[in-house]
């Protein structure tokens, strides 16, 4: 828990926090920076939510992470919303469904196994108007809750890589049984030159997941044929609809990115839109990669 100086210091510190925020806010090409519209989003929220007695440093500060940027951009471009449709989130990053339901006469469903992660939904959801009927719960989409051909549209945002085992594989199938015909399925997961399985010193979305040499699984980082072995072989009668790579064109901007992230918090991460216009680009092929990447695939049913 946070001592009485701890929350003076931060007190204090968040004038100055504001001022960093807005100055490379200021400095970003906007003209260029995709999923803006988010992040003006986040701002706003966060402004409304202050006047309700709730305070999010992270809509405040970096309502948009890094790549997720261009991830909310691609998934909102492809999801091609229309009215009165059922959406599945598949334990997105919860502003994206916001804007959604917020802009979207339709009835949207949010799962995420985490409870931590869902009380901080739930608990921002309840202060919030949607023109959407908006519901969030505790589901495990590895065994979803619901009909064959069910939802007329499925998304997930950077999580099928995160599940232990051949989860991935698995929830593909679920998501891909519960998905109308004719109906899309867009996600985003991190892409590679070479296949990779990274670990972590601490189970981030405490879903007990497996441990190798002290460490905790963390996620996957796909090739095109860990694509093609793990995602695309679970699910069968598809078309590939839209595919796109986005990543940084600097090969060490990932890693010294990600310590200075740990060290300095917002205080790194208010660059995040400054970041993305100025060493991140699109991508023919995962092979082109200079680094870590993502994709965004659309796969019609």
């Amino acid at each position: 828990m946070k001592t009485f100086q701890d929350n003076f210091i931060t007190a204090l510190q968040l004038p100055f926090l504001f001022i960093k925020k807005f100055y490379f806010w200021h400095k970003t090409n906007k003209g260029s920076l995709p999923g803006k519209e988010f992040a003006k989003y986040g701002f706003s929220l966060a402004k409304k939510l202050v006047l309700k007695g709730n305070f999010s440093p992270k809509l405040l500060f970096n309502p948009v992470s890094i790549v997720r940027y261009f991830e909310f951009e691609y998934v909102h471009k492809n999801l091609s919303v229309k009215k009165n449709e059922k959406i599945l989130d598949v334990s997105s990053p919860y502003l994206f469904g916001f804007y959604i339901a917020n802009r979207h006469s339709v009835d949207y469903n949010y799962i995420n196994p985490d409870k931590e992660d869902l009380t901080n939904v739930l608990s921002l959801s309840k202060r919030i108007s949607f023109k959407a009927k908006y519901s969030a719960e505790k589901i495990d989409a590895l065994n979803l809750p619901f009909e064959d051909n069910f939802f007329n549209k499925v998304h997930s945002i950077s999580v099928i890589e995160h599940i232990k085992d051949d989860g991935d594989s698995a929830v593909l199938k679920e998501m891909w049984r519960v998905l109308k015909p004719e109906g899309l399925l867009v996600l985003t997961f991190p892409v590679k030159k070479e296949y990779e399985v990274e670990y972590k010193y601490k189970d981030e979305y405490n879903q007990d997941v497996e441990r190798k040499s002290g460490k905790y699984f963390f996620q996957r980082i796909y090739d095109g044929q860990k694509i093609r072995e793990r995602l695309l072989s679970s699910i069968d009668n598809f078309e590939i609809i839209s595919k796109e790579i986005f990543g940084s064109t600097n090969r060490d901007f990932y890693n010294e990115y990600k310590q200075r992230w740990i060290k300095y918090s917002y205080w790194e991460t208010v660059k995040d839109p400054y970041y993305i216009t100025k060493y991140f680009t699109h991508y023919s092929d995962i092979t082109d990669l200079a680094d870590i990447g993502v994709m965004g695939l659309t796969i019609k049913k």
